[in-house]
């Protein structure tokens, strides 16, 4: 319960006794008043019979006596009447029971009226002839009271009421910095460190706010000084330094990643730059002006494509690579034409027209084909635009057909038959912790959570790797329906636990233990794609089940690319809060080569990041890049990420990396192994 709904509830609780007590307090006021009124009524009515009494018992006329008593008492207002004579008895007596009409029960007994009997002596000169004693009916009072206390009550309860609003608005103001300071203190613990704006007026609290804000500054600028030392070696080891594009190494780790497959790639544009005469350019100018009309090529590169530009990277001395992905090839051709048009403005702006020109050649391309003949082709766009003329542009047209023999169509076809009958199967392949856990020969034989891959059976029953029918999918607008099917099937083997969901980790056993079947697996990671998040049908439905598994969710996480949370870094940081809201994990898979790596970290810190496989391998090569992933990892653990290096295919990798790194997946601890039902 939160501290206002607490102190709501004990201000409302101590304004609710004190307005009880002013009842209670109002109402006994009220009797004793009304009890005092009916024993000052009962003694005046009885010194008045007790003069005109006096001359009916003087005769003695006793029927005159008894007309004289039920003239007063008929009146109602008494409850009982009584003469009596010297010796106490009695002579004349009316009396009514007590009924009290439009009062509770409960109200009576609570509040019991003492009627106070009034009395006066008869006499006759200096003759005493007996007493007259009289009781005031209560009814009427009990009326009164009971009347008087449903008014006070009534406006005892407005009182109350109006009191609860004004609390829950004084709460509300001055407990509002609380609320930010949980919000800060949320933020923090989800690894964003924000302020708080405003300073609130109540001094222990601002106390609380400046420290706060003390506090997340401070850890902000320890994260952001880690973040920017690791965005050096990265910049070190993959940028281009003359113009702030990749370099020729980030560019072909970079493209070859997004045609892997992986990264859910369903086509794109390559296009290739070459600058024509700078070599001459630069021995008769200089080499700072050379350097100059390379680095307004690359500006006027990044201001043209924008984020269309998946890939942008200087591959050679006065060569220029551009990858526009997941874009129908008309819009992939409106934007290379624009780029056309804005890289002879930057010629002819500079007054290198007579020195320079460029050739700009572009190639259609799909998901799985091989990087070397799209490159290749590539360079048979530039050649063309280059005997084309000066500064033309070539851009070949989209092949007809698919690569594959199966077509579009058919690939459509297939996939709808595989939603409809579940040919999907699914393998598992382990990521290993390098956490010895104080035991030496431990090492490296704890599954943290096994990678789920799905492989689609074909009309003959072979099985389809994703890389092949994922792009085709992504084309059709199936991925929401795909994601969907995956993940009912892990769920169904996630509810069959232990019984299900078996994983045997057959490979070379790590650092010489033996092989051993992995009873049971902790967690299973699922890749989720951006296609499946823009689905809001999807994202309903994924919550859906995440509420329905209860304490069970946690045995899964999700995993976006990192080339996918850079198309919508807000839809994916909605995403990630979705599955931890229902307890599974977060992950960024193919982590570290993009440019924008370290940022996202920063931004969308997941619950662990897999390091891409080919920035591993090539750390193991090159300073810098070794320089680079240990940054990532450092600023990685300080934001309690953890960190897992992918490909991992030696003993001597595995070695390596368990010093660095928290855990290792690749086929050294296991090859994807396909999941029993």
């Amino acid at each position: 319960m939160t501290l206002r709904r607490q102190l709501f509830g004990a201000i409302s609780v101590v304004f609710l006794l004190i307005l009880i007590g002013l009842l209670g307090l109002s109402v006994r006021g009220t009797r004793n008043y009304l009890e005092q009124q009916l024993g000052s009524h009962a003694q005046d009515a009885a010194t008045t019979l007790s003069i005109s009494l006096a001359q009916s018992l003087a005769k003695p006329d006793m029927v005159l006596a008894d007309l004289q008593l039920s003239s007063v008492f008929d009146r109602g207002y008494f409850q009982r009447i009584a003469v009596l004579n010297t010796t106490g008895a009695s002579l004349v007596v009316k009396e009514l029971p007590v009924k009290i009409d439009d009062v509770p029960l409960w109200f009576s007994d609570l509040f019991p009226l003492r009627a106070p009997t009034g009395e006066a002596f008869i006499t006759s000169g200096w003759r005493q002839l007996g007493k007259v004693l009289v009781a005031s009916q209560p009814a009427f009072a009990y009326q009164y009271l009971w009347t008087t206390a449903t008014e006070i009550a009534l406006w005892m309860g407005l009182a109350y009421a109006a009191a609860l609003v004004l609390t829950h608005l004084l709460l509300r103001v001055i407990l509002n910095p609380l609320r930010a300071i949980e919000h800060t203190a949320k933020a923090v613990q989800e690894r964003r460190f924000e302020q708080i704006p405003k300073e609130p007026r109540a001094r222990e609290l601002a106390r609380v706010v400046r420290a706060m804000n003390t506090m997340s500054r401070r850890i902000s600028e320890m994260f952001d000084a880690d973040a920017a030392k690791a965005e050096g070696f990265r910049r070190l080891a993959f940028e281009d330094d003359v113009t702030g594009l990749d370099n020729r190494k980030a560019f072909d780790l970079r493209f070859g990643e997004l045609l892997d497959g992986h990264d859910h790639i369903a086509s794109g544009v390559v296009a290739v730059l070459e600058v024509d005469g700078l070599k001459a350019y630069n021995t008769g100018s200089s080499y700072r002006e050379g350097n100059q009309l390379l680095s307004a090529l690359a500006d006027a590169s990044r201001q043209t494509l924008g984020k269309q530009g998946t890939i942008l990277g200087r591959v050679g001395g006065a060569s220029f690579g551009y990858v526009i992905a997941n874009l129908p090839f008309a819009q992939a051709s409106t934007l290379v034409h624009q780029l056309h048009h804005n890289l002879m403005a930057v010629v002819e702006r500079l007054d290198t027209a007579k020195a320079i020109s460029f050739s700009l050649g572009g190639v259609y391309f799909r998901g799985g084909e091989q990087r070397g003949q799209i490159m290749a082709k590539a360079d048979l766009a530039v050649e063309a635009a280059r005997q084309s003329g000066r500064n033309q542009l070539q851009l070949l047209p989209q092949e007809s057909g698919d690569q594959d023999a199966l077509g579009s169509l058919g690939w459509r076809d297939l996939l709808r038959g595989a939603l409809s009958q579940g040919l999907w199967r699914l393998l598992a392949q382990p990521v290993i912790s390098f956490d010895r856990e104080g035991q030496p020969g431990a090492a490296m034989n704890r599954v943290m959570h096994a990678e789920v891959m799905v492989r689609l059976s074909d009309l003959q029953g072979k099985l389809v790797p994703a890389g092949k029918f994922i792009p085709m999918a992504i084309r059709h607008q199936m991925m929401p329906e795909v994601d969907t099917a995956v993940v009912t099937l892990v769920i169904r083997r996630l509810n069959a636990r232990p019984a299900a969901a078996q994983l045997v980790v057959a490979s070379v056993a790590p650092l010489g233990l033996p092989p051993a079947p992995v009873p049971t697996m902790p967690r299973m990671a699922i890749n989720i794609s951006m296609q499946s998040l823009q689905s809001p049908a999807f994202l309903s439905w994924l919550n859906r089940e995440l509420q329905a598994l209860g304490a069970r969710a946690s045995g899964l996480a999700f995993e976006l690319s990192r080339f996918g949370c850079a198309q919508d870094i807000e839809l994916a940081r909605r995403f990630a809060a979705l599955v931890r809201r229902n307890g599974a994990q977060f992950g960024i898979d193919r982590f570290g080569l993009d440019p924008h790596s370290l940022q996202t970290l920063r931004l969308l810190p997941p619950d662990y990041v897999k390091l891409d496989s080919a920035l591993v391998e090539e750390a193991s090569a090159d300073v810098a890049t070794t320089d680079l992933v240990n940054s990532i990892v450092n600023l990685a653990r300080s934001l309690d990420v953890v960190v897992i290096a992918q490909g991992v295919e030696t003993a001597e990798q595995a070695e390596a990396l368990k010093t660095t790194h928290d855990a290792g997946q690749g086929y050294y601890f296991g090859a994807p192994t396909e999941m029993d039902d």
